[in-house]
């Protein structure tokens, strides 16, 4: 792993809005905790959401193999449902120390991490030279990840460079 320079920071209003970039991503790393879900949500708020969000992907033309999601959450495996996400979900993750799979590395602002945190999601990108698409949580934030966040927003200039979206 090389350390880069400043990353491109794209402000997203919500998660979706990653699949309108031009160009498109080659490939994401979408968080799940406060940015698909609430924090700490249950499985099935998990599968839920990762589903729906795989929806919204394939509508826009995304190979869903180039999707994966990443979270700090453990979560224990049950159903058949779950049983055949794994391979996509990442849980348990410790970002920003995890490490994308290969071809997600290859493309590099290319690849876009999506998150609301920038002392997390915000530094995985850094580390591999990825973009970061941050989105402001719609969910109601524990005193943790809104001081996390107050605390990335005021170091934010040293990793990333805002790109403006047309």
């Amino acid at each position: 792993m090389r350390v880069h320079s400043r990353v491109p920071l794209l402000r997203l209003q919500v998660p979706e809005v990653v699949f309108d970039l031009e160009p498109p991503p080659a490939a994401l790393l979408v968080d799940v905790e406060g940015t698909l879900t609430e924090f700490a949500p249950s499985r099935r708020s998990v599968i839920d959401a990762l589903a729906r969000f795989d929806e919204i992907a394939e509508r826009h033309g995304v190979d869903i193999r180039r999707l994966h999601y990443v979270t700090n959450a453990k979560f224990v495996e049950g159903s058949s449902r779950w049983d055949a996400m794994p391979a996509r979900l990442h849980c348990n993750v410790q970002k920003p120390f995890f490490t994308p799979p290969e071809e997600f590395r290859l493309h590099g602002h290319r690849t876009v991490v999506v998150g609301d945190q920038y002392f997390t999601d915000g530094l995985l990108a850094w580390r591999f030279g990825f973009s970061f698409g941050l989105v402001i949580s719609r969910y109601p934030q524990p005193m943790w990840p809104r001081l996390q966040l107050f605390g990335g927003r005021a170091l934010s200039w040293l990793f990333f460079r805002v790109k403006l979206l047309l």
